[in-house]
């Protein structure tokens, strides 16, 4: 019989609330909701690594939460108010997050030759476009903030882009998650913006919170599943 872990259903309460927040209430009251969340989900996160002799606590993904947390918080309580330091806080989230990588980052050599280059510069192309255009719409309601958008897309890109340079690799099984997770990122900051600034709809919010909290689960559950000196390759030759 498995261990009743009661975190993880604190985990799944919090997330319920965080559905019923963003439906039916003042999206003000996410500010203490979201935050609670993603506290229950390292929690988890911390339960699964302790309980486990396999799994070391990856202490930048600790601090990436917490990040998240500051940052979730801001937004709700005034997201044009406190827009640089939740641009600081999200900066620091990706540059956390990659950081979190460096060890799966280690053992890959970028396999070009099963790499779509044109498909590549196609996504580059098509992402560029989107942060222009929501750089744009962001500039027009705050004219000095562009210093903040630059490192915090540049952070946000590198993310990403370690995120798929583990994928394309092949080497690990859970890879998949981890890009969802990257991708999941990429929304969640794009549409936040559009939301916030000019539709403040409540179904918005809450696909926006869901992809969030998604995304930051998939992370947890690849560092919890993935352990980075056993590589895909490895598990092949021993079938």
């Amino acid at each position: 019989m498995k261990e009743l872990n009661p975190v993880k259903y604190l985990l799944y309460v919090s997330c319920f609330a965080v559905i019923i927040s963003s439906l039916f209430f003042d999206k003000y009251y996410l500010r203490i909701v979201l935050p609670i969340t993603l506290l229950f989900l390292l929690l988890t996160y911390l339960h699964e690594g302790l309980s486990r002799k396999h799994i070391k606590i990856n202490f930048f993904f600790v601090a990436t939460v917490l990040c998240l947390m500051i940052s979730d918080y801001l937004i709700y309580v005034g997201f044009i108010a406190y827009f640089s330091y939740i641009c600081i806080c999200i900066t620091l989230y990706a540059l956390l997050s990659s950081l979190a990588l460096k060890e799966y980052f280690g053992y890959i050599k970028f396999p070009w030759k099963r790499t779509s280059i044109v498909s590549l510069f196609i996504s580059i192309g098509l992402l560029a476009y989107l942060i222009f255009s929501i750089s744009g719409l962001i500039l027009k309601v705050l004219p000095n903030v562009m210093p903040y958008i630059v490192f915090t897309t540049l952070a946000l890109l590198l993310y990403l882009g370690i995120s798929y340079y583990i994928f394309v690799s092949d080497l690990y099984s859970y890879g998949i998650k981890l890009l969802i997770s990257a991708v999941l990122c990429q929304f969640v900051v794009g549409f936040t913006i559009i939301n916030e600034i000019f539709l403040l709809n409540n179904l918005c919010t809450l696909c926006i919170a869901s992809a969030h909290i998604l995304g930051i689960y998939l992370f947890m559950r690849f560092l919890v599943k993935q352990d980075p000196t056993i590589l895909q390759d490895a598990i092949k030759k021993h079938l």
